[in-house]
């Protein structure tokens, strides 16, 4: 049990400590706005310093494809539009369990607004129970999965029923937006074998061209993110060395020691709060992880932030959607349209997530089904480890 006595006594801190980080922040971002307005008074020059610079930091740099300080006001969608949403869970794999099993489980929301036809509320679970599912053959050698490889598969799954369903929806006649929950960017990807990484930015790739191909917009929202790829290229502005070599230069120090860390660390939501209204969007950015650049340079992945009222969120979608013209504003309204009536969330979305989602008793139940049907086909040795019984049981 948690002992919240104890607890509180350590939140005391948080206190008295947050007023501290609270000046240190708003030097911070007067600091971060100085160098963002120099940037957008001057932003060709902007581009030329960090094409000049981008190989010798230690981060990702974006590359600004419109100019640095331009904004879009977006408009709200009317109602005639169908959406496609999905979010995702898991149940791990455990040794302490009747069997080695792990399960996908993807909540798919479809809505379609301006016409009568019934919305599409479902899960979509998927269970990997065989060798081949538990230790995946991977450039000849047999892989051990863990949460890493377990999140990958089921993000991966999540994107291609989107996809599909999205390209199904197009029957209903109306214009269709696929609604992704968290980053386009898979991240963790690079940490697997080259085999694994070769066959899911296929996979993605995949997905990616149908809806390019049907001209459907994917949108992936990060709420309340973390990003600070626009923040990184200010740093790159504000280095004081004509070669920002990082390694160079700064490599005896910590990082908060870096000249640049002058505007760091700061999200770029916080760093574009004060410039938008809301209903308007940034400048759009090429994303300089490198991941993405191991996929198709028409699906390299890129960002904006708008003001949904509530919050600045992070947009991301393909290269492709910016390249035709006026479709990334069209679908921009349709997100700005399910955030009202989410009232400050994607209300397709929030559904996905309320489908997708897998309490504790949800856990029991699959593993209580497993041990019955083990049982039924004469399976006599059924039972958990010593320490997964003590767990459910206790001791007393």
């Amino acid at each position: 049990m948690l002992d919240f006595n104890k607890v509180v006594q350590q939140i005391d801190s948080i206190g008295r400590e947050s007023f501290v980080d609270t000046e240190a922040l708003q030097e911070t971002i007067a600091n971060a706005q100085s160098a963002l307005d120099r940037a957008m008074r001057a932003p060709d020059e902007f581009v030329t310093r960090l094409d000049e610079n981008s190989n010798w930091v230690l981060w990702p740099v974006a590359t600004p494809l419109e100019p640095v300080g331009v904004k879009h006001s977006i408009e709200v969608a009317g109602d005639s539009y169908t959406v496609v949403a999905v979010d995702g869970s898991q149940i791990m794999p455990s040794h302490h369990e009747v069997h080695t099993c792990y399960l996908l489980n993807v909540g798919m929301a479809l809505i379609t607004y301006g016409a009568k036809l019934p919305p599409l509320l479902e899960t979509v679970p998927k269970l990997y129970s065989r060798p081949e599912d538990l230790y995946p053959l991977v450039d000849r050698r047999r892989l051990h999965i863990d949460e890493l490889y377990v999140s990958l598969e089921r993000t991966i799954l999540e994107l291609e029923i989107l996809a599909s369903t999205s390209i199904k929806a197009k029957e209903r006649g109306l214009p269709v937006i696929a609604l992704y929950d968290g980053s386009l960017i898979p991240w963790s990807v690079e940490k697997l074998p080259d085999g694994y990484q070769n066959t899911y930015l296929k996979r993605m790739s995949d997905a990616l061209t149908s809806l390019q191909n049907e001209s459907i917009p994917i949108i992936g929202y990060l709420s309340h993110s973390r990003g600070a790829d626009v923040v990184n290229c200010l740093r790159v502005l504000v280095c004081p060395y004509e070669v920002s070599h990082c390694r160079e230069h700064c490599g005896n120090l910590n990082e908060e020691d870096f000249p640049c860390s002058k505007v760091w660390p700061l999200s770029d939501r916080q760093l574009f709060k004060p410039h938008l209204e809301v209903n308007e969007r940034s400048a759009a950015f090429l994303s300089g992880a490198s991941v993405s650049k191991l996929l198709p340079r028409e699906h390299r992945v890129c960002f904006t932030y708008m003001d949904v009222g509530e919050e600045i969120a992070r947009l991301e979608f393909p290269r492709w959607l910016l390249a035709e013209k006026g479709q990334l504003n069209a679908a921009l309204t349709m997100v700005l349209s399910q955030c009202q009536k989410g009232m400050g969330y994607p209300i397709s979305l929030a559904e996905s997530h309320h489908l997708a989602v897998i309490k504790g008793n949800d856990r029991d139940q699959f593993f209580e089904l497993i041990t019955r049907h083990l049982l039924s086909l004469g399976v006599t040795q059924v039972k958990t480890s010593p320490k997964q019984s003590k767990k459910r049981l206790g001791f007393v």
